[in-house]
């Protein structure tokens, strides 16, 4: 039996098609774990959860509580803060009386955390006040959770002592809810000395809970289990393996045992690849910390570590798919058409997604809920969370019966593959032929022809449809959060865009006579203090007004600027932010724009040319010398066309994103009104420079897809392609994301910034 699994696994494993597939599930993987954690510009990135992590590492669990919880009224103190410094930006009548009265609310903490938000220095893992928002308070909301997980069981006990000591709910003890209670207090009885130790959760989470690895498990699944299967359907090899002794059985248990291997190895593969990523980007904290120490997790009633928790997981999620995989091979033991056990499979799969998304956790028939395919995958709700299910009026432990189904369901299909594979299989696929009323017919147009062959047949057209959703979603879904000095700066830009007015002249006029006033009445009170007249403290509670009164000078300074630049030179002033986070000075979103463009256009075009050496379809088509010229010119027309549609949706959804916040006006104001490039020596229309920027990304983009035909014209191997384009397109872009600048010089990514 040990040699046919090993046959079976082999035999599986040693196709080069398998093999590519597990590599692309792996890669793919690993892609969309970097890609769907991205920060949103309010969300924080995975390495601002290490670095908290990092300086929590070294410090007691009281000092850990005492010092998040300092970081937290910080944060609370600063977004106090902002809201008061947005009224003032809002100005009028409303934000002055909307300011007055947060000030009123307010004044100690605005007074105490006023200079901190202008000098930034809150920013300690993060860039932007929302990030640091969010990175603080959850951690903070997690800490406090572990940290009243002892106060979280003496109220368990003590609800079962209030239970049992009052007469009128005696009668209460024999129903479920009575019973429910007391299983609850038995279950948690033993953990009184557990040591909690808090780390943030979130590299645990992303790694162990991920919907996306489950899927691609599932998916690797059901590869597996129809390779296994099929080539012996094709061929009919079952018809003379079921002629030799002992040859159905064993044929059929080897094949399972294979599949159970399969599941366990790529469940470890899989999981483990998340456990480097997450354990590199966001950090897991002591693996040996209990279970009760990660926040989503505490609920569990299992003496387990992290490492222990990890180690079952993974064997449960194993576990789970080897069910799936065993019904998709008794259906296709039973079926005579191919895509029957695929079709059967994806079924069982929704039903699960339907029963786990839309049956309430608190419902009386709950269990539907956590015993399909889907609830079993869930195993942070089997080892990390406590459920007791009503049957007949008596709580049953959910992860009891978890484990309990995953084991019946996984002896039934096994039971069912082993007897039908015996009594009733089928044992050739019988191929369903479609009745086209449309006939196809042979392109007789080259472009066409290449075209449909590329975007078709190689699938190109669905990768940069996917590539093109991706870039989309990231940047439609960036949300860019003006802060108070900026809403201010907007605000005036706004009023001023266009020639300068004697209106607009005098709107500066008495803005600049306000600061004037606010900074004399600074500099008599600094004088004051030299005299000796005011102390040092009392000086400073004087000058806390006029300091509030002044907080928006330095965008005031850009906008004298560019006063300044329009008197000179009768120019128009225009509101140039929008303009800076499209060019990439203000934001880094560029550098992941074009990795994921990169990304695509390698596993679009990688097999554009080794496509031919595969068919040996180069003798045919180097017949003559202009056919062969023809073919490269169309195929690599067509490979342009198509990184040309991928680079401009990820610009048209750039500019649709930032143009929510930052109104992109003032198209045919002269390019060096801007401040930024006010000593550039390009004189042109801003329209013409977004033109230029535009051009050099689609010229990298450009260049990008050459680089990728040149090497699949030159290589016969699409994974060699994959694996050399990555290697020179990729990694430098990768290492360049690391904060290495040097990389620059190694990647195109300096022309796709060249008008910067």
């Amino acid at each position: 039996m040990g040699r046919m699994t090993f046959c079976e696994l082999y035999k599986v494993w040693s196709r080069k098609s398998f093999l590519i597939s597990i590599v692309v599930i792996l890669t793919v993987n690993v892609f969309l774990l970097w890609y769907v954690n991205l920060s949103d510009g309010t969300t924080p990135e995975l390495s601002s959860y290490k670095a908290l992590e990092k300086d929590l590492r070294p410090l007691s669990e009281k000092e850990k509580c005492a010092y998040l919880k300092q970081q937290y009224d910080k944060m609370q103190g600063i977004r106090i803060v902002h809201e008061i410094l947005m009224c003032r930006a809002l100005g009028g009548e409303t934000g002055k009386a909307l300011e007055a009265q947060k000030m009123e609310e307010y004044s100690d903490i605005y007074e105490k955390y006023y200079k901190i938000f202008q000098e930034e220095s809150y920013l300690k893992y993060t860039k932007s006040m929302e990030q640091e928002d969010a990175l603080i308070c959850e951690a903070y909301e997690e800490m406090r959770r572990v940290a009243s997980f002892h106060d979280d069981l003496r109220n368990i006990q003590q609800t079962r002592d209030n239970l049992g000591g009052i007469s009128v709910f005696s009668k209460t003890k024999d129903d479920f809810s009575g019973q429910n209670i007391e299983k609850s207090a038995e279950d948690y009885s033993g953990l009184e000395n557990v040591r909690t130790e808090f780390y943030p959760s979130k590299g645990v989470t992303t790694a162990m809970q991920n919907d996306i690895s489950d899927i691609l498990l599932v998916l690797s699944v059901f590869l597996f289990a129809g390779f296994f299967m099929y080539e012996e359907k094709e061929k009919r090899l079952f018809y003379l393996i079921r002629a030799t002794a002992g040859g159905r059985t064993k044929c059929i248990a080897a094949k399972l045992l294979a599949l159970f291997f399969h599941c366990i190895v790529i469940a470890g593969l899989i999981y483990g690849e998340n456990l480097i990523f997450s354990a590199d980007t966001a950090g897991l904290g002591n693996l040996f910390r209990s279970i009760q120490s990660v926040a989503p997790l505490m609920e569990s009633n299992l003496h387990l570590n992290l490492l222990e928790y990890i180690a079952l997981s993974v064997v449960t999620k194993a576990m789970a798919v080897f069910v799936l995989g065993a019904f998709v091979t008794f259906v296709t033991v039973v079926s005579r058409q191919s895509f029957v056990p695929y079709l059967a499979g994806g079924i069982l799969i929704a039903a699960g997604v339907f029963l786990y998304a839309y049956i309430p956790a608190y419902a009386s028939v709950n269990w539907l809920k956590y015993l399909n395919i889907v609830g079993l995958l869930k195993t942070e709700n089997i080892y990390g969370g406590y459920l007791n299910f009503n049957l007949f009026d008596r709580p049953v432990s959910r992860m009891v019966l978890s484990v309990a189904a995953i084991l019946l369901y996984g002896f039934a299909g096994v039971f069912l593959s082993i007897l039908c594979f015996v009594k009733w299989g089928k044992f050739e696929n019988k191929k369903i032929r479609l009745q086209w009323r449309i006939q196809m017919k042979p392109h007789t147009n080259l472009l066409r022809h290449e075209s449909y062959k590329i975007f078709i047949m190689n699938k190109a057209l669905p990768i940069l449809l996917i590539f093109m959703a991706l870039s989309g979603y990231r940047n439609l879904a960036s949300k860019y959060t003006p802060a108070p000095k900026e809403n201010y700066y907007q605000n005036m830009m706004l009023k001023l865009e266009g020639k300068l007015t004697p209106d607009k002249q005098e709107m500066i006029a008495v803005e600049n006579q306000r600061y004037r006033k606010a900074f004399q009445k600074i500099e008599k009170i600094d004088e004051m203090v030299a005299s000796g007249k005011l102390t040092e403290d009392a000086g400073e509670m004087m000058k806390e007004p006029y300091y509030s009164e002044v907080a928006f000078y330095p965008q005031f300074q850009r906008i004298l600027k560019q006063y300044d630049f329009v008197k000179k030179t009768n120019g128009k002033f225009i509101y140039d932010t929008g303009y800076l986070y499209l060019s990439g000075v203000l934001d880094t979103g560029l550098l992941s724009d074009f990795m994921l463009i990169t990304v695509g256009i390698i596993l679009a075009f990688s097999h554009v040319m080794t496509m031919e050496h595969q068919r040996k379809a180069w003798h045919l088509i180097a017949a003559t010398k202009k056919g062969k010229k023809s073919v490269i010119v169309r195929k690599l027309s067509v490979c342009f066309f198509g990184a040309f549609l991928l680079a401009l949706t990820t610009w048209i959804a750039r500019v649709i994103s930032i143009q929510k916040d930052y109104p992109l006006h003032g198209l045919w104001t002269s390019l060096q009104s801007i401040p930024y490039y006010m000593e550039s020596h390009l004189n042109i229309p801003v329209i013409c420079w977004v033109f230029l920027l535009f051009l050099s990304e689609i010229t990298a983009v450009l260049l990008v897809t050459l680089a990728v035909f040149l090497l699949s014209r030159l290589m016969k191997s699409q994974l060699q392609v994959i694996f050399t384009a990555v290697l020179v397109l990729l990694v430098p872009l990768i290492i360049r994301a690391m904060g290495f600048d040097f990389a620059d010089r190694c990647s195109l990514f300096v022309l796709y910034t060249m008008f910067q």
